[in-house]
């Protein structure tokens, strides 16, 4: 079975080259799901992808855009250095182009489809009100993240034997923080980690492992951590400050806002013309030699 868009077919080879391209991707949006099932999903998805570029090359066609020779030879010159030179066509991990004709077309298709593109999404950018409405109900994608500057003293424990003395030194070492002595000038004595005197600098969720980040993040400025255990030993955590997250003026994202905005406005534009190309296509499933 073949699918027929117009005139045009589309071979169960093509779809399935299709679908081996965009398979890890999909894969990505699948976590956990069997071989088989991702690889359905990909054939849909490869089918649906495959259909709109028939409609649109069709409509490309019609339209009797022009090819650039020169700017050809520079897309395929380009193609083949990134991709491995004399070798490209072996070494490219893309199913769907496997010689120089499949490059040829797929370089052509792509620029009519971008001539395409750039006519059928043109529409009037947003508003200045608009751009901040959105800015105003979003000021979650605006805003930083909360981040820490702390200290550290730790004593590695590489082996189950180390444990106990490791132990025993860091709980030492805290009864000698308790009694007045200085965090820094002790990481710089005592730690198995005394660069900067113990200083790791300012950062955000995500940099440290679990178990230190944890901590680090439910001490209050000034306090000192228990003994905390991460696999590269036990650790005292001193929180020097907690900076807060701030949001970014508008006029600092304006410009970013307005773009992202527009681009989605385009989208929405082109998706409707394919929408009107897809209604008027015949599209429908063929025998081989139909």
């Amino acid at each position: 079975m073949v699918i027929k868009v117009n005139e045009h077919l589309i071979p169960d080879w093509a779809i399935e080259r299709q679908a081996e391209a965009l398979f890890e991707n999909v894969a990505k949006g699948m976590p956990g799901k069997p071989r088989e099932v991702v690889w359905l999903a990909a054939m849909d998805v490869a089918k649906d992808r495959l259909i709109d570029q028939a409609i649109m090359a069709q409509e490309s066609k019609r339209r009797n855009f022009s090819v650039d020779e020169a700017e050809v030879k520079r897309e395929t010159k380009r193609w083949m250095k990134q991709n491995g030179g004399k070798n490209a066509f072996a070494q490219a991990n893309n199913p769907t182009i496997r010689n120089a004709d499949d490059l040829r077309r797929e370089i052509i298709s792509q620029r009519h489809f971008n001539q395409l593109l750039e006519e059928e999404s043109a529409c009037e950018p947003p508003t200045d009100q608009e751009v901040r409405d959105y800015y105003e109900q979003r000021p979650d994608l605006f805003r930083g993240e909360t981040t820490l500057h702390a200290s550290h003293i730790l004593k590695r424990v590489e082996t189950p034997d180390e444990e106990s003395s490791a132990e025993e030194a860091i709980r030492e070492i805290a009864k000698r923080i308790v009694s007045g002595e200085d965090f820094s000038a002790l990481a710089s004595e005592c730690s198995d980690s005394p660069e900067q005197d113990g200083d790791l600098g300012t950062f955000g969720r995500g940099r440290m492992v679990p178990a230190f980040e944890q901590a680090a993040f439910a001490l209050k400025e000034g306090e000192v951590s228990e003994p905390v255990r991460t696999e590269f030993g036990l650790h005292l955590i001193k929180l020097h400050a907690r900076n807060e997250p701030e949001t970014a003026p508008f006029e600092e994202v304006k410009e970013q806002v307005l773009s992202f905005l527009h681009e989605r406005r385009k989208d929405g534009v082109f998706d409707s013309f394919l929408d009107g190309l897809k209604e008027k296509a015949t599209i429908e499933k063929v025998t081989e030699d139909a």
